[in-house]
């Protein structure tokens, strides 16, 4: 049976994609060091003990599947950085329920988690625990990858896991034998002078590549020692809240992380990852929170099931309840309490709830995601335990008052998950929901907001993405403890009945007014107090119960409403007209796919591919004239690893397969296997030929090679690709063109994606959404906005964030084109604008966004303007409004 497809993020493909580039760059430069600044500009900062170990951090907010991240990255170490077919991976997790999912996920061969590993390695993949690492043998390493998981507490020589760590292991004899003298010199040795047959050793030979889920938990001294024990090749964090330069205190043991990758919300929230924004609501009183909380529910419930009616797909909201914590000296709203609080107060089933605390496991062995689980309450206390994750959590009420974002940050990372990661038709399912009880409502708000920054999220971010419903509910009495509801009532009802059967059941929300002859709800009325009223009325009274129950959610939680209010923002794109229709404009309308590489020159990779040196004598260690160590760790590490290779016979065909199976997708998207194969042979032909390498030889070199061969192919890419785009745009190229808004793209703040939020000081108020997204606080880029902003024939603008999905972009020769900014002017017309500073890479590459934007605005019949404004001429954005007015 064919497994289902699953197609990474388009910002987990860019998070990749920078982890390949620093990779890369660190072989290239030998050192981590330099790569790391030549591509972010900013310090990196060493590890203590790891003296040139590359050891970076990929910053992924929670929900935006760092999992996944990690299992890729395996993949993309082993090519662009270890060059070996057999990685040896220890994947380090915080907490033993985290290892118990990992292994679980790793293991399961139609898991996407373990498909990224069998995309690479295919079926020579092995993933162990550290008992069965303590067994494995020397073919288990040599045949493919190997993944160990555990907590790094396991590696720890106090534990009783750790001892056998580093302890000697007869199973592991096979792993000593006949190995060279260069690596006996790396290992540490036994009684006897021979290098310890135990597990570290064998780590240490094999130089692992480290895994670090959640990797603020171990950065401390003993972490790094740790680690420095096993001699990682290098170490990649993945965390939703890095250490930051400003927390970087060596001589306290905290040392910040090297942030390469940060993943904003609004990415993961474009990419239909999340639930945003967070909705919230605050009541004083615990039972009135409860209350609104659980009618919320019933609504969400309700929508869910609406939902499924149009589209098929199931979701049952669950709702997660913060306890109060035990005390001594007073009585509290614990976890058991809010239990008996729920059955005895609000009459839930008690199959209806569990407990979920570091004491009890309510949880375990139950799918929430199953249709017949009949869990709706999930009662916790600080905070759940790491690992535990339901995406169908929608609501989050608290009981005690929070004034720690500490004490929210883990329940509100478990309300965030999108599930099935699609946006809904229903806009309430594709929002969280959280409801204090609080006597400060700023307070509350501004805890939420800090529990999404402890989650990953920026501080900008977090401001416009808690929306706090604070204003009165119509309807509320006075104090506004309660908000009350009536209805009349149309027949004779038994007061001391009602008494009995129904204020005790609803716990005094319901009552009954014999004078007016009107029932009365205080605050909203759930599913629950439905049913204990159709129960305990006549049949007659059904209408007026129904009533009364709407009544008293009139008050919804609704977004401040500025939604209703939002201008309609859309951007006609250029289109080709083709015998289909209007298609967008892209590179398949001007190449001739597939391309027949083979036909190019081979000759061209001698450019890019070095022969490898003979091996060196000299120390790999020095010191300079200033004292500063020179580390070459690259070349040492590849070194070692060669002499853990146990080579097969090559022939030219295998070769030829080998290296064509490891170009990237990138590099052979428009290329057939024929033609990649045909130039492959060719061009090794070439390198034999120049330099004499044997086909021995060549194979050793693979991985140098591949990197040669995506140079050599990209270069001629770019050749072919610019001569033909030009080409296309020119009158007698043969393409109709037409900007047509029937191919138009419309902002919408639920799609707007960034890497940074926009952090100064000016109030962008024109701006389509809360957030600038990518804008620095300072230059010419900035200055640019703020003209924008104060021209009077603007009526909105959007900063056009680059190299994301629903960003305006036109095509060039070799690549999407993002303009800096969109404006929408009072008359209608669309302005596009790109900024060419000194960032511009060549007089080329702008001549190409001219002439393409030019295209797009000719094409539009006047209602589009396109602008490329060099250095400060803002007034020329003035001349070309007016001029078209």
């Amino acid at each position: 049976m064919a497994l289902p497809v699953f197609s990474l993020k388009n910002y987990q493909l860019q998070t990749l994609a920078s982890l390949r580039r620093f990779l890369e760059r660190t072989v290239e430069l030998n050192d981590a060091d330099t790569a790391f600044y030549a591509l972010t500009k900013r310090a990196f900062y060493q590890p203590p003990g790891l003296p040139g170990l590359p050891y970076v951090c990929l910053r992924v907010p929670t929900g935006g599947g760092k999992t996944i991240l990690a299992a890729h990255s395996i993949a993309i170490a082993a090519d662009a950085f270890l060059r070996c077919d057999n990685p040896t991976v220890l994947w380090l997790v915080p907490s033993d329920t985290i290892r118990e999912q990992t292994l679980e996920t790793l293991s399961n061969r139609a898991h996407p988690n373990r498909r990224a590993l069998a995309d690479r390695f295919g079926e020579n993949v092995r993933v162990m625990t550290i008992q069965e690492a303590l067994y494995a043998k020397r073919a288990d390493y040599d045949g493919g990858a190997v993944v160990i998981v555990a907590t790094i507490q396991a590696f720890r020589v106090e534990k009783t896991e750790g001892r056998k760590v580093y302890e000697a292991n007869g199973e592991l004899m096979d792993h000593f034998s006949g190995i060279a003298n260069e690596q006996r010199a790396i290992l540490e040795a036994g009684p006897s002078g021979d290098p310890l047959p135990s597990l570290a050793n064998v780590l240490r030979m094999r130089r692992p590549m480290v895994i670090v889920d959640e990797a603020h938990n171990a950065r401390t001294d003993l972490s790094f020692d740790t680690l420095g024990r096993l001699s990682p090749s290098l170490i990649v964090e993945l965390t939703a809240t890095p250490v930051t330069p400003d927390e970087h205190k060596p001589e306290k043991g905290i040392y910040a992380s090297n942030v390469l990758h940060h993943v904003s919300a609004a990415e993961l929230k474009a990419e239909e990852m999340i639930k945003l924004p967070v909705i919230l609501r605050g009541r004083a009183d615990p039972r009135d929170t409860i209350s609104d909380a659980m009618a919320w529910l019933d609504e969400l419930s309700a929508t869910a099931r609406a939902e499924e009616n149009i589209t098929g797909e199931f979701v049952r909201p669950v709702m997660l309840l913060q306890a109060e914590p035990r005390s001594k000296d007073k009585p509290t709203l614990h976890a058991d309490e809010v239990k008996k609080l729920l059955i005895e107060d609000f009459r839930v089933p008690e199959e209806h709830i569990v407990i979920a605390t570091g004491d009890s496991k309510g949880l375990d062995g139950v799918d929430l995601f199953d249709r017949d689980c009949k869990v709706r309450f999930i009662v916790t206390q600080q905070a759940l335990k790491e690992g535990w994750d339901c995406s169908f959590a929608y609501v989050l009420c608290s009981v005690a008052e929070q004034k720690s974002a500490r004490a929210v940050e883990q329940l509100l990372g478990r309300v965030l998950r999108l599930p099935h990661a699609k946006r809904k038709h229903h806009e309430d399912l594709n929002r969280a929901f959280a409801f204090a009880t609080t006597t400060s409502f700023q307070n509350a708000a501004n805890t939420l907001r800090d529990g999404l920054v402890n989650n990953g999220f920026e501080r900008v971010e977090a401001q416009a993405l808690v929306r706090a419903v604070a204003e009165p509910l119509h309807g509320l009495e006075p104090g506004g403890l309660a908000h009350l509801h009536e209805e009349a009532i149309p027949f004779e009802l038994d007061f001391q009945a009602f008494e009995k059967n129904i204020h005790t059941l609803t716990g005094g929300r319901v009552e009954f007014d014999p004078e007016r002859q009107v029932i009365r709800a205080r605050g909203a009325l759930t599913d629950y107090d439905r049913t204990a009223l159709l129960l305990a009325l006549p049949d007659a009274a059904a209408g007026m119960v129904e009533a009364l129950v709407h009544k008293s959610r009139g008050a919804r939680l609704k977004s401040t409403g500025d939604e209703q209010d939002a201008i309609r923002f859309a951007v006609p794109r250029l289109a080709v007209k083709t015998a289909h229709g209007l298609q967008l404009f892209d590179r398949g309308h001007f190449l001739d796919i597939p391309w027949k590489l083979e036909n190019d020159d081979p000759a061209q990779i001698m450019d890019f591919f070095v022969p490898p040196k003979q091996a060196r004598d000299e120390a790999h260690v020095d010191v300079d004239q200033s004292g500063h160590v020179n580390v070459e760790f690259v070349t040492d590490l590849h070194e070692q690893l060669m002499l853990n290779l146990q080579e097969r016979g090559w022939t030219k065909n295998a070769l030829v397969n080998w290296l064509d199976r490891r170009l990237p997708f990138t590099t052979r998207r428009d290329i057939t296997r024929i033609s990649s194969t045909l130039f492959i042979a060719k061009a090794l032909d070439h390198i034999s030929a120049q330099t004499g390498m044997s086909l021995e030889a060549l194979a050793r070199a693979k991985f140098r090679l591949v990197e040669a061969l995506v140079k050599v192919i990209a270069k001629h890419r770019d050749g072919r690709e610019t001569q033909a785009f030009q080409q296309a745009l020119i009158p007698q190229g043969g393409l109709d063109f037409k900007t047509s808004a029937e191919l138009e793209l419309v902002f919408e703040e639920s799609r707007y994606a960034y890497r940074e939020p926009y952090k100064g000081r000016t109030d962008f108020k024109k701006h389509l959404f809360r957030v600038v997204g990518d804008l620095e606080p300072t230059g010419e880029e900035h200055e640019c906005a703020v003209y924008l902003e104060r021209m009077p024939e603007v009526k909105a603008w959007v900063r056009n964030t680059s190299q994301q999905p629903n960003s305006f972009w036109l095509q060039t020769a070799t690549d999407k084109f993002y303009p800096d900014f969109v404006a929408l002017l009072s008359d209608g017309r669309i302005v596009v604008i790109e900024y060419k500073g000194s960032h511009i890479a060549s007089a080329d590459d702008a001549k190409e966004k001219r002439l393409v934007g030019e295209l797009w605005a000719d094409r539009s019949g006047g209602s589009c303007l396109f602008l490329m404004v060099e250095g400060k001429e803002f007034g020329r954005i003035d001349a070309a409004i007016r001029k078209g007015a």
